[in-house]
């Protein structure tokens, strides 16, 4: 074994993965508490039917969120764990994305909302917390990224945890202080906390410029995040579109629906903790499939494992969250094994990334988008959530089916798939 397959091995050994992870799951522990008392406080406070359309708001303005950058930060993140030297010049492009689709992004959200949201709504306040909501997600996921490009899990945590603090000191304090508050109250608290959280961002995005020689290793041009950003806007449409649509056969649904899918994904952040910590990892070298292997096995027996307790725990929800939402215990133990199918398609979208053909991630986002557009659309209104957890499974599926027959090929043919 040579000196450098012996570095190499210590760099990459199982505890080191375990303690960038282990940082990085408290991050996103602290991050998931907040958000969870922010469900319930919520949830508590406004009742089913308000916090229902205070759901769909965020949701509308959560599907265009993947449009806002064009998925250039996780480029920054894959470029900049390869090529660390010109990190400042991925970052900038980056940002130049940002600022370029912002404005176009809020109209688009604005448009949506005037389409599949009732016409009776708060209309000052609900486009306010949507133009927030767009600005702070996708600035604190180009920070973050940054981070994690320079392997600064902690950093990348505290941003990515920042966030969803701020909004539940803001609306802990408009509780505390006030006597009822109504939807439109909420709305303005949680635009004013986000926007707050954008000029505490905003100072890092210069990042200064290195005199290197030699050109970096890609152009980055404003496209090379499209399977990125298609993989995202699936992603967000399987998880956010169904619930306008919910919205329209009864206010409550939604708020049921929202309360169970986010109780699995905050039961899945060790999973998310120990992909994140992986991927820059991988990233960086130069045969990962074998590590790839290993410890995708490990995720998804995780995932089972985190099935099964969902199931078991799901009648908790309501009293954690009220009575009024005890639709929720039955939408959990349908989505209780949804994690297992994202550790999957995870796993398959880093393979094609290490393959270069991250243009198949975007071909099979897109696929699961319009099954799980459809399929909301077909059975949402006849079937209800029912129908909603359906069509998430369908999308999942599809998905899998997709890279997987895309992999078969390539491995039998050991030629570029198109």
């Amino acid at each position: 074994m040579t000196r450098r397959d012996r570095n190499f091995f210590v760099r990459w050994c199982p505890g080191q993965l375990a303690r960038s992870s282990g940082v990085l799951l408290g991050w996103m522990l602290l991050r998931a508490g907040a958000q969870a008392a922010t469900l319930v406080l919520l949830a508590r406070v406004l009742g089913a039917s308000p916090y229902g359309v205070f759901v769909a708001i965020i949701a509308v303005a959560g599907l265009v969120v993947p449009l806002v950058g064009l998925g250039l930060s996780h480029i920054v993140l894959r470029n900049g764990a390869r090529d660390p030297a010109h990190l400042p010049h991925y970052f900038r492009r980056a940002v130049l994305a940002w600022w370029g689709t912002l404005v176009p992004g809020c109209a688009v959200a604005m448009w949506i909302a005037c389409l599949l949201l009732p016409s009776d709504l708060p209309l000052i306040a609900m486009l306010a917390a949507m133009a927030a909501e767009l600005a702070a997600t996708t600035l604190t996921e180009l920070r973050a990224r940054q981070q994690q490009a320079m392997h600064r899990v902690s950093i990348y945590g505290a941003i990515n945890a920042g966030l969803p603090l701020l909004r539940l000191i803001v609306l802990g304090v408009l509780v505390w202080s006030t006597g009822p508050i109504t939807l439109v109250d909420v709305l303005w608290a949680y635009a004013a906390a986000s926007f707050a959280y954008i000029f505490l961002l905003v100072p890092g995005m210069c990042m200064p410029a290195v005199a290197l020689e030699g050109e970096p290793m890609e152009a980055m041009p404003p496209y090379s995040g499209l399977p990125f950003f298609i993989s995202a806007l699936a992603m967000r449409l399987q998880g956010e579109f169904n619930k306008p649509i919910l919205l329209q056969a009864g206010y409550d649904l939604a708020g049921n629906y929202n309360i169970a899918q986010r109780a699995v994904d905050i039961a899945s952040l060790p999973l998310l903790a120990l992909q994140e910590a992986l991927w820059p990892r991988l990233y960086a070298q130069l045969n990962p499939l074998q590590l790839l292997y290993r410890t995708g096995l490990a995720l998804l027996a995780l995932a089972v494992l985190l099935g099964a307790v969902l199931w078991l725990v799901a009648p908790l929800l309501s009293w954690v969250v009220g009575p009024d939402y005890d639709g929720a215990i039955h939408v959990l133990r349908l989505l209780a094994w949804l994690p297992v199918l994202q550790v999957g398609r995870s796993l398959l979208n880093f393979h094609f990334i290490h393959l270069g053909r991250i243009a198949l991630i975007g071909w099979a986002s897109a696929l699961g988008g319009v099954v799980g557009v459809s399929g909301v659309l077909a059975f949402v209104p006849a079937y209800g959530v029912s129908g909603a957890v359906a069509t998430t499974y369908a999308a999942e599926a599809v998905m899998i089916a997709f890279l997987l027959h895309s992999t078969t090929r390539f491995v039998n043919s050991n030629q570029p798939v198109a």
